[in-house]
């Protein structure tokens, strides 16, 4: 009997005009069934109740349940998929059967130490993405492009903090070199860059924003590292808003492809212009290569109101110089992908 099931499976697959391409959208499908689930337990807040394992009528409860049919398929989905266990028994101590919890590596990593951070990269994805990608067939044919912006705009800036450390560690011997410790974080988003910048005795400075939400994230951060007595955050637009300079250094960082090309000279001479005489402009960002990750974001960021596609290093090079940096030094951050920084002093 076995042996026919197999056969029935094998002549299945072979039938369809190209099994392997049949069976590689398969497995992407699977990939993304455990992409959805992982988004719905996230926003659910089941990931979070699963810290500690629990029954599956114990979790509708917590989590306010009502459909718990519908729920107990949820959970099924999560076992199958791999990312919660269910036993009677967790530990070696007894449990009442139908007990689950995390198993997975992307559900523990979602609820822990640096699961904001991940679970705003899954809703970039699963959100802002699938939104660009869902309306593009209109916007290639002369359709608006989306207004994303204002509504994602703290996940963005928390998503982005997924190459934190390699910039972290840039900006802080940025910081570090500099003849002075006052900065300005344009852009700054979560403030994560303000936070490096402090590792600089008695550094201080500033951090602009457009976006509201980002603003009170950045500030709420601050307030919690307790660093609000040494940066200040401001909202505003870095091209109508008067710097409160001059300043060490000026940080750009995975934002200049929120500025035109024909606007980027104009922007370079006016934080020339804020920079102290010998101050340091230390610009980061994805680049245009053609690794998928990168081509997604150029992508994304030509389709979305407010953004432009990403340019290349030897590109901003003369466009920095007529601004009136003289030294510029490029290095590339991650091995393999096309993230560079840019210190133009």
């Amino acid at each position: 009997m076995a042996s026919s099931k197999w056969s029935r499976t094998l002549r299945t697959a072979f039938s369809q005009p190209d099994p392997a391409a049949h069976a590689l959208l398969l497995r992407d499908s699977q990939q993304l069934t455990r992409t959805h689930f992982l988004t719905a337990a996230v926003h659910l807040g089941l990931l979070e109740a699963l810290k500690t394992p629990a029954p599956a009528g114990e979790l509708a409860e917590r989590l306010g349940i009502t459909r718990t049919e519908q729920f107990r398929i949820l959970l099924e989905l999560g076992v199958s998929v791999g990312e919660l266990s269910v036993s009677s028994r967790i530990s070696g101590t007894a449990a009442a059967p139908g007990t689950y919890a995390l198993k997975g590596r992307r559900a523990r990593a979602l609820v822990g130490r640096n699961g904001s951070v991940l679970r705003a990269l899954l809703e970039e994805q699963t959100a802002y993405h699938a939104t660009v990608y869902r309306q593009l067939p209109e916007t290639l044919r002369g359709g608006d492009l989306g207004d994303h912006l204002p509504r994602y705009a703290e996940v963005i800036a928390e998503s982005s903090r997924i190459a934190e450390g390699v910039i972290a560690q840039y900006v802080r011997e940025a910081v570090s070199e500099a003849d002075g410790g006052r900065v300005l974080d344009v852009g700054c988003g979560s403030g994560v860059h303000l936070r490096a910048a402090s590792a600089r005795p008695g550094s201080s400075g500033t951090g602009l924003d457009l976006q509201p939400a980002a603003v009170e994230l950045a500030r709420d951060n601050l307030r919690r590292w307790s660093l609000d007595d040494r940066f200040t955050v401001r909202q505003g637009d870095v091209r109508e808003t008067e710097l409160d300079g001059p300043y060490d250094v000026v940080l750009l960082l995975n934002n200049v492809y929120y500025f035109a090309a024909e606007e980027r000279p104009a922007l370079f001479g006016t934080l020339r212009g804020a920079l102290r005489e010998g101050g340091t402009l230390v610009l980061v960002s994805m680049f245009h290569d053609r690794n998928p990750t990168a081509l997604n974001l150029d992508l994304i960021l030509a389709c979305t109101q407010g953004c432009y596609p990403l340019t290349t290093p030897a590109r901003l090079e003369p466009e920095l110089r007529e601004a009136g940096f003289g030294r510029i030094r490029t290095d590339q951050l991650v091995s393999g992908q096309s993230l560079y920084a840019i210190r133009a002093s």
